[in-house]
């Protein structure tokens, strides 16, 4: 019986038992299935994801401005976009490619000593080499890369982004070169230490040992070599066999005759091309052009064929234009040297032949001064001794003989002043003319019928005292001389202006016709003949005016007076 009761309740005990393990189990179950379907949930949201963020990379892939390419680490290329395809020429779906098909010959061992680097640090920045595209165009690209790992961490390939940096990099170059040109010349005058300079930093951006300046003879139509690099220069630094061209003639004087550059990429095929020191295929020629004028060429040659690009004749165009600014004031200054030079010789000139021409005027004076004062005095003699036997018309005529002489004696005299002006030129002393010109009105005979004013003050001028002396008296004299008024005047006046002074002498005598008006000036030109006039006072004028630096001129009316105008400076 108590068995049986032991029983009883053990077997309740199991049945609560399973009852609970039953709703724990089912608790459990629903805890698991709702855990899976939260994580079928965000499985789906995780796969969603992965989806948007392929897509999102497809996108970057695909519009991405640069060339992109993923390789394994054998350089197997095993993705690229379309910018890649475009850039280096490979249709990637057709074609196998591989990078080292790409690696520019000379930069082959920087390429490989660049992506050892790549595989030790995993990635690098701004490697910047050539590549060469199917079509053979050589680029200049600027690269940055990063190894790609698998899920263990393990290197499977590379990737990377590739910039065409080819035009900014020739820009960049053509920059420089024009820079270094303008700081080598900067303030060089010799034309051809220009050119040589010039011609050296051509050669060298080029890469050939060949380039040659000519500068334009336009006197004979020609070009002459005047800077040259390579070959054609000695050991001394100096052209070799130097060519002269016709303009028009040969590859380099059609340039100058039409102002065009010519690139020729096979010389053999040109029959226009002249051998100089030796014969090379490819020849690069740009004109030197100053305001529209040709005034030079470049021109360069190189051994291979095909040489020479557009961007080369770019950069000779853009320094071409820099040595047309530097030849334009080396030429400009060259020319002025050569003038200065010819000014000053014939300066040299001028002065020896006025000292000459003084010389010649002394001795002419005394030379035909003597005869003269000697027949004055057998003429005096003569007519002493005769004085009863001659008649009266006979006594007129040693009379006459005599005025003749005096005549002869002042033109003698005024020729040597003249020829006297130049000599001696003081300056160094200031002249006070209004005591100077009144005491010359003192000493000059004046006749009664005239009379001579000074208006203003005359002024202090610094100069030669003589001279002064001689323009007033010259022109005071020539007013009387000429004065056939009943009450004749003479007026002085001066005008002050900025820089100079303006002198007036003006009479109311028989005026001169206006076409006599710059004859007068002239030595020896007289408009009436006269015993007391020799032609040469007004030159004289017209002389002394002219060492001071100044102007002469006059107005006039016939028969109602003259007004003599100069300036002298200050």
């Amino acid at each position: 019986m108590i068995k049986k009761e032991i029983f009883q309740r053990e077997l309740e005990r199991q049945k609560k038992a399973r009852a609970l393990a039953e709703e724990i189990l089912e608790s459990k179950s629903l805890e698991l299935y709702n855990t899976a379907e939260e994580l079928k949930k965000v499985n789906k949201k995780l796969e969603d994801l992965l989806v948007e963020k392929n897509s999102q990379l497809q996108g970057v892939f695909e519009n991405i401005n640069d060339a992109y390419i993923a390789m394994d680490l054998e350089g197997n290329v095993l993705k690229i976009n379309d910018i890649a395809e475009s850039f280096f020429g490979y249709n990637f779906r057709k074609e196998a490619i591989n990078v080292l098909d790409l690696i520019y010959e000379e930069d082959y061992t920087y390429a490989m000593e660049s992506f050892a680097e790549l595989i030790k640090k995993g990635y690098f920045y701004q490697y910047t080499a050539r590549i060469i595209t199917k079509s053979k165009k050589i680029k200049w690209v600027q690269i940055n890369a990063s190894i790609i790992f698998d899920n263990s961490n393990n290197a499977i390939g590379a990737q990377g982004i590739i910039r065409d940096i080819t035009e900014e990099r020739e820009k960049k170059i053509i920059l420089d070169l024009n820079n270094n040109i303008a700081k080598s010349i900067l303030g060089k005058e010799n034309i051809t230490e220009i050119a040589w300079l010039i011609s050296n930093q051509i050669a060298s951006y080029l890469g050939t040992n060949d380039c040659v300046i000519y500068l334009v003879d336009d006197c004979t139509n020609t070009l002459e070599q005047i800077a040259a690099s390579g070959n054609k220069l000695s050991p001394n630094k100096e052209i070799l066999n130097k060519i002269i061209i016709p303009i028009g003639k040969g590859i380099v004087g059609e340039v100058a005759n039409t102002g065009k550059y010519e690139i020729i990429n096979d010389t053999s095929k040109d029959e226009r091309y002249i051998i100089d020191d030796e014969f090379r295929f490819s020849e690069i020629t740009v004109p030197i052009i100053s305001d529209g004028h040709i005034i030079g060429v470049i021109d360069a040659e190189h051994k291979e064929k095909n040489y020479f690009k557009k961007e080369h004749v770019t950069a000779l165009e853009s320094t071409a234009v820099i040595v047309a600014l530097q030849f334009k004031s080396a030429l400009n200054l060259r020319e002025r040297k050569e003038a200065e030079t010819k000014n000053i010789e014939l300066l040299r000139k001028l002065e020896k032949s006025n000292q000459e021409l003084q010389e010649y005027a002394h001795i002419v004076s005394h030379d035909l001064k003597s005869p003269l004062r000697s027949i004055a005095a057998l003429i005096s003699w003569i007519k002493t001794d005769n004085i009863n036997v001659f008649d009266g018309e006979s006594l007129q005529n040693f009379q006459d003989l005599d005025l003749t002489l005096e005549t002869m004696d002042n033109l003698i005299t005024d020729v040597l002043k003249y020829a006297s002006l130049d000599a001696n030129v003081s300056n160094d002393e200031y002249v006070k003319l209004d005591p100077l010109i009144r005491n010359l009105i003192n000493v000059l005979y004046i006749p009664k019928n005239i009379s001579i004013n000074i208006l203003n003050k005359l002024p202090s001028i610094k100069g030669d005292k003589t001279k002064f002396q001689q323009l007033f008296q010259n022109l005071i004299e020539n007013a009387i001389k000429f004065s056939n008024k009943k009450e004749g005047f003479i007026n002085i006046d001066v005008e002050d202006f900025h820089s100079f002074y303006k002198f007036s002498i003006k009479d109311n005598g028989i005026g001169i016709e206006k076409r006599h008006f710059e004859r007068i000036f002239k030595i020896f030109q007289s408009l009436e003949k006269s015993k007391d006039s020799s032609g040469i006072g007004l030159s004289i004028v017209k002389k002394i005016v002219d060492i001071y630096k100044g102007e002469v001129w006059l107005e006039s009316e016939i028969d109602k007076g003259t007004i003599f105008y100069f300036t002298l400076k200050k």
